[in-house]
């Protein structure tokens, strides 16, 4: 998605989060789709930080813009799980779970963005 659409801090920060939970999305799957091939490595994506830092940062909504305009979902293996027999470090119920905390963010980013344009929609046809 991109941050043009919208110009202004919320609707951009919302579109960088929609951005990070996709990649997370498709991530988790290819973990969940990968459990039983010896020697895979979980991976995962990590945007929340940047996201955050980018919205703290800055002084006004220009910077503030610009700053979340570089902002990328960071995709790593994650080295911090302990691997089963077979080398794989995937496990199906942290990964089930981790997938429907990622959907119900994504769900409510999508909310959260629906209902600002659903406002601007109002605001423009002058409440009618």
């Amino acid at each position: 998605m991109s941050s043009d659409t919208l110009s202004d801090v919320a609707s951009a920060a919302l579109e960088k989060a929609l951005d990070g939970t996709a990649a997370r999305h498709r991530t988790l799957a290819n973990n969940i789709a990968n459990v039983d091939t010896p020697g895979f490595r979980r991976r995962e994506v990590a945007f929340h930080d940047a996201l955050r830092g980018a919205l703290k940062s800055a002084n006004d909504s220009e910077q503030t813009l610009a700053r979340l305009k570089r902002v990328r979902p960071r995709k790593f293996v994650d080295r911090t799980r302990s691997a089963r027999a077979d080398g794989n470090t995937v496990n199906i119920e942290t990964e089930m779970g981790e997938l429907a905390k990622n959907t119900l963010e994504y769900e409510a980013d999508v909310q959260l963005l629906l209902s600002k344009l659903r406002m601007l929609r109002t605001a423009i046809s002058g409440g009618r």
